[in-house]
């Protein structure tokens, strides 16, 4: 079984890819939550969406274990991913 760490949010685009690649495990460090807040409303770089992949994964044929967001390294990924976005908030 192999798995994917993604740092910042949830997967919303790459989700169909992880299924038909047979990724077992997604592991993701901040909430959708966190990264609107950390990229700020209408961000014209980032257009976070409101779905996650548990949420597009469910009732599927082929199990994918989600885990996320991870305590204590949420804070971390957010901190260190500020030093982008602070200059693109409006």
């Amino acid at each position: 079984m192999s798995f994917l760490w993604e740092e910042e949010r949830e997967l919303r685009k790459e989700t169909a890819t992880i299924y038909w690649a047979h990724i077992g495990r997604v592991i993701y460090a901040a909430s959708n939550e966190q990264l609107a807040a950390l990229t700020g409303p209408g961000n014209k770089e980032n257009f976070t969406m409101k779905w996650h992949t548990r949420d597009i994964l469910l009732g599927q044929q082929k199990d994918v274990e989600v885990i996320g967001p991870v305590e204590g390294m949420d804070k971390v990924v957010v901190e260190e991913s500020n030093v982008y976005w602070k200059t693109t908030r409006v």
